[in-house]
């Protein structure tokens, strides 16, 4: 008789979260993100065997016995190169074919609603929606990435706060307290130091300027203010564009995910106020590691 032994794999734009349950005791281990346009496919590898042999070990169990995992991967469904790369890698570090691979908005939605129908958006160092409707239909909305989408994302927000900066100093508009945060987060002395600063910055290091923004709102700065309802528009938008694709029966449940809900009511309250009526946004069920955990159980139980 199988052991109900599961994994779920949280890999996101910064870390990979890994959760292994043994029948009802759960454990974890975190690594970098596999996010292959961020990594190497060696260190793809590496990071996910490192993981395994880990947890295996931790809760006493060999590879095989693991009964169904489900690995999220940022970008999957994007580069199909890639993917079949990730698969056999999975087949080959896994030792089964007993696995379900799927972009890192599955978990996230999974997670935050249960796996119910509804929306699920995730504003983390990117950004992507993902809705599933009552006749089972899906569909995913925003995530172009940080060149020419990722709307409402850390990097959106760290990216137009340095742009902000930018304005206030050389006048293009007054100097606000967002000026002074800049400078003591960055430690530059000559406002052009912000140039090649900014210039060898990696994506993750330009989305952990936005760590200034609670800041910001908090003391009402006009320019973060300003930015916020950017943010929330955008972020409501794909909301929106969702709920009006899928075919949903009546109220529709949105939710969430990500660092950017860190700010929390001063964010939800701001998209809320952009949302189409028949949308009711709702705190989350649970994170999107547990979200992982919830799909590798579900995908078990309809393979059986």
């Amino acid at each position: 008789m199988t052991r109900e032994i599961f994994l779920g794999v949280d890999g996101g734009g910064t870390k990979t979260a890994f959760i292994l349950s043994k029948e009802g005791e759960e454990f974890y281990h975190k690594e970098k993100t596999i996010h292959l346009s961020q990594v190497s496919r060696e260190e793809f590898k590496k990071r996910i065997e490192n993981a395994i042999a880990n947890l295996t070990k931790e809760a006493n169990i060999s590879k095989e016995e693991i009964a169904y995992t489900f690995l999220s991967v940022p970008g999957y469904g994007q580069y199909p190169d890639d993917e079949a790369f990730i698969d056999e890698s999975l087949r080959e570090l896994l030792g089964s074919d007993k696995f379900k691979v799927g972009n890192d908005c599955l978990n996230a939605w999974a997670g935050s609603l249960n796996a119910k129908p509804g929306i699920n958006l995730i504003l983390g160092t990117g950004s992507i929606g993902f809705g599933l409707d009552d006749k089972g239909e899906s569909m995913r909305c925003g995530g172009w990435g940080p060149l020419i989408g990722d709307e409402s994302s850390g990097y959106y927000i760290g990216k137009r706060l340095v742009n902000y900066f930018t304005k206030q100093s050389d006048g293009r508009i007054p100097k606000t307290l967002l000026y002074d945060e800049i400078k003591k987060e960055l430690n530059i002395d000559d406002d052009f130091e912000i140039i090649p600063l900014t210039d060898g910055m990696t994506r993750d290091e330009l989305a952990g300027i936005g760590k200034i923004f609670s800041k910001l709102i908090e003391n009402e700065d006009e320019c973060a203010l300003e930015l916020l309802d950017k943010v929330a528009y955008e972020a409501a938008l794909t909301i929106n564009t969702l709920g009006k694709k899928l075919s949903f029966d009546g109220e529709i449940l949105a939710s969430y995910s990500g660092g950017v809900f860190n700010l929390g009511k001063a964010l939800t309250d701001a998209i809320e106020k952009y949302l189409d009526e028949n949308i009711k946004l709702v705190a989350p069920y649970a994170d999107p590691t547990m979200g992982a955990l919830i799909l590798a159980k579900k995908y078990w139980e309809e393979n059986k």
